[in-house]
C-alpha cells in the first residue's frame, strides 16, 4: 500500500517536473502570434530603437527634411489627412503624437497591424520592461482614461467624441501595446494569456507568405495582403507607382530589409493565386552581358509580350520623345458659354454618318512581326554622355530582342522603316539604310536625321541611337547563349554615382527650363509653396530626392517568377562615407 502511495506521488512530481521545464523551455509567442486576425499589413523590427535611432541621426533625413522633396509632401494632401489623424490621436489620448512620443514608446522587438487604411486603425507591440513602460508619456496620464478589464487584465481606453477617435493602451508581461481600437488592444491581451483565438499566424495570406519566405525575419518585414489592400480607393489614390493592374495578380506579399555595412538587401516574395502559370521562363546572364560596363541603366526580361517590346522600341529609340505628362487629378474646365450653333447648321443632313478617315497605325507592320516571332528576352540599356562643364546631357539608348529563331534582316528593315512612313516621308522616299561596318560584321543606318541603327545576329536584333552604343553592344556578344540557366526571368542594374548624379541634374534642370516638369495648374493637389509657386518638379522635387540618396551608387534588382511564388531581390550598394 505504502510502495503503491509512493509511486503516485513520485508520478505526480514527474509529470509537474516535465510541466514546468516544458514552460520554461517554450519560446514566448512571436509578435505575429499576438496580433489579431483580419490585419491588411503587418510589420515586424528585430529591434525598433535602434532604427529610429539610426535613422534621426543619418545624413539622409537631414538632407531630405532640407529638400524640395519633403517641402512639396509637406504641402500635399496624403500629408494634410495623415497630420489630421495626428492631431486628433493627440487631442484623444490626451498627449502629443509626434516624434519624442514615438521615441519613448520604440523598443526593441516590436510590430504593427494595421486593420483599416482610411480610418487608420492599428495596434502597435513593442518588447519593453514595466519601469521604462511605466515612464511613458501614456502611463502617466493614464488617470483620463477609462480603466478596463480584460480577464485578468486592465488597461486603459480614451475615447474622443468629436472625432470619433479611441487610444487604448496596456503593459502587461514585458509588452507595451497601443492601440486605436480597445477591442485590438484586448485581443493582445489575451492572446498574451495564451487564450485561443484566432491570431494573424492562421490567416492563409500570411501563412503563405511567410513560408516562402528564403530566411528568417530581416532587419524589418512587411507582409501585406493584397487581395483586400489593392481594391482599396486609398491605395489606389496614394500609390506612387500607379500600377494596379498589375499588383491584381497577386494576394499576398512579404519584404525582409537586412542592413549591413557596404549594402542594404531586401527579399521579397509576392504570391499569385493557386494554380498560376509562370509569366516568363529563361535565361538572361547571357542578355545581360551585352550592356557596356559604364551604363547608367540595363534591364533584361524573359519572355516579353510583343506589345512590350514594340513599346520598348517606340519609345526607346523609334519615338523617344519626351511627352508633356497629364494631370488627372485636374478637373475639366467649367464651361463658360453654350454653343447654340448657327442658321446654316440647318441644312446639314443628320441621317448619314460623317466621313472618319482612320489613321494608319506606324507601330502596324513592327507589332505583327515580333507577334509572329517566338520572344524570349529583351535587353535595354541607357547611357549619358556629359562632363562636368557642359550643361547638355546625351542619352544614348540601345536594345536587344532575342528570338527563339534567326532573324531575318531584310523583314526587320522593312518593318522599322514603316513606323517612319506617315510621318517623315510620302512612300518610302528618303528611309533607306547604309552599312556600318563593325569587327562583329556588318550593321545598318537609316537614312535621314533620326538616328536609329540596326544589326542581325542569329537570334538577336540590335536597335541602337548611335554607333558608339550599337558597338558597344555588339563587342560582347556573337548571338550564343549561356548553357547554364539559374531561373533569372527580370533583372536590371542601376547606377547612382556621382557621375550619374551629376549628369542627372543637368538633365533635370535642361527639362524644367523646357517646361516638361511644369506642374498642371488648378491641381487640387499641387505642392504650392510660400510665395505661390511649387517646386521645380525634376531640378528641385526629383533632384533632392536623388541628393538624399546620394550614398546609395547602384541598385540591383533580381527576379524569379515560378508561377505561383515570385521572389526578388533587391540590392543596394552605399558609397564609402
Amino acid at each position: 500500500m505504502k510502495r503503491a502511495l509512493w509511486l503516485c506521488v513520485a508520478g505526480v512530481v514527474l509529470a509537474a517536473t516535465i510541466w514546468l521545464v516544458a514552460q520554461v523551455q517554450r519560446p514566448s509567442p512571436g509578435p505575429s502570434a499576438l496580433m489579431p486576425d483580419g490585419a491588411l499589413l503587418y510589420l515586424e523590427a528585430k529591434d525598433f530603437r535602434s532604427l529610429l535611432n539610426d535613422w534621426n541621426s543619418s545624413e539622409e533625413k537631414r538632407a531630405w527634411l532640407a529638400g524640395d522633396n519633403y517641402a512639396a509632401f509637406s504641402r500635399s494632401r496624403l500629408y494634410e489627412r495623415l497630420s489630421q489623424a495626428q492631431d486628433e490621436f493627440s487631442t484623444t489620448a490626451s498627449v502629443p503624437a509626434d516624434s519624442n512620443l514615438l521615441m519613448q514608446v520604440a523598443g526593441e522587438q516590436s510590430a504593427l497591424a494595421l486593420y483599416d487604411i482610411g480610418n487608420l486603425q492599428f495596434v502597435y507591440i513593442t518588447r519593453m520592461d514595466e519601469a521604462r513602460a511605466e515612464a511613458t508619456p501614456l502611463w502617466q496620464v493614464r488617470e483620463k482614461f477609462e480603466q478596463r478589464q480584460e480577464g485578468e487584465d486592465r488597461f486603459f481606453v480614451r475615447e474622443d467624441q468629436q472625432s470619433n477617435r479611441t487610444a487604448a493602451f496596456a503593459i502587461h508581461n514585458g509588452w507595451l501595446i497601443l492601440g486605436t481600437r480597445a477591442d485590438l488592444v484586448a485581443g493582445v491581451l489575451d492572446r498574451l494569456d495564451g487564450q485561443g483565438a484566432h491570431s494573424l499566424t492562421d490567416e492563409s495570406w500570411y501563412a503563405d507568405a511567410v513560408k516562402q519566405a528564403a530566411r528568417a525575419p530581416g532587419d524589418l518585414r512587411m507582409v501585406l495582403n493584397l487581395e483586400k489592400i489593392v481594391p482599396s480607393p486609398y491605395f489606389r489614390s496614394y500609390w506612387v507607382q500607379r500600377n494596379i493592374t498589375e499588383m491584381k495578380q497577386f494576394r499576398a506579399a512579404l519584404c525582409d530589409l537586412e542592413r549591413g555595412g557596404k549594402e542594404y538587401r531586401e527579399s521579397r516574395v509576392l504570391l499569385r493565386a493557386p494554380g498560376s502559370a509562370a509569366r516568363a521562363s529563361g535565361d538572361l546572364a547571357s542578355l545581360l552581358a551585352l550592356a557596356p560596363a559604364d551604363a547608367a541603366f540595363a534591364s533584361a526580361q524573359a519572355s516579353p509580350s510583343a506589345d512590350a517590346v514594340t513599346a520598348a522600341l517606340r519609345d526607346g529609340v523609334l519615338d523617344p520623345r519626351v511627352q508633356q505628362a497629364t494631370d488627372e487629378a485636374t478637373a475639366p474646365p467649367a464651361v463658360q458659354f453654350e454653343n447654340a450653333g448657327t442658321a446654316s447648321d440647318l441644312e446639314k443632313r443628320i441621317d448619314i454618318a460623317p466621313v472618319l478617315v482612320n489613321e494608319a497605325e506606324p507601330y502596324t507592320e513592327l507589332r505583327q512581326l515580333l507577334q509572329s516571332s517566338d520572344l524570349t528576352g529583351i535587353l535595354q540599356v541607357y547611357r549619358t554622355e556629359s562632363s562636368l562643364n557642359s550643361i547638355f546631357v546625351g542619352i544614348e539608348r540601345g536594345i536587344v530582342v532575342q528570338s527563339a529563331s534567326a532573324w531575318k534582316e531584310a523583314v526587320v528593315e522593312n518593318a522599322l522603316s514603316a513606323t517612319f512612313r506617315r510621318g517623315l516621308t510620302a512612300s518610302q522616299l528618303g528611309l533607306g539604310w547604309s552599312s556600318v561596318v563593325f569587327e562583329s560584321g556588318t550593321a545598318w543606318k537609316l537614312d535621314g536625321p533620326i538616328p536609329v541603327l540596326m544589326a542581325v545576329r542569329s537570334n538577336r536584333l540590335f536597335v541602337a541611337t548611335s554607333e558608339a552604343m550599337l558597338g558597344a553592344m555588339l563587342s560582347h556578344g556573337t548571338g550564343q547563349e549561356a548553357s547554364a540557366s539559374d531561373g533569372v526571368t527580370y533583372e536590371a542594374d542601376f547606377h547612382h554615382d556621382a557621375s550619374e548624379q551629376q549628369a542627372f541634374t543637368n538633365l533635370a534642370g535642361r527639362l524644367d527650363a523646357a517646361g516638361h516638369g511644369t506642374p498642371s495648374a488648378g491641381s487640387a493637389d499641387t505642392d504650392m509653396g510660400p510665395d505661390g509657386q511649387a517646386p521645380a518638379f525634376f531640378s528641385g522635387n526629383i533632384e533632392s530626392l536623388s541628393q538624399m540618396w546620394s550614398h546609395v551608387a547602384r541598385e540591383k534588382v533580381t527576379e524569379r517568377d515560378q508561377g505561383v511564388i515570385v521572389s526578388q531581390t533587391v540590392v543596394y550598394e552605399w558609397q564609402q562615407h
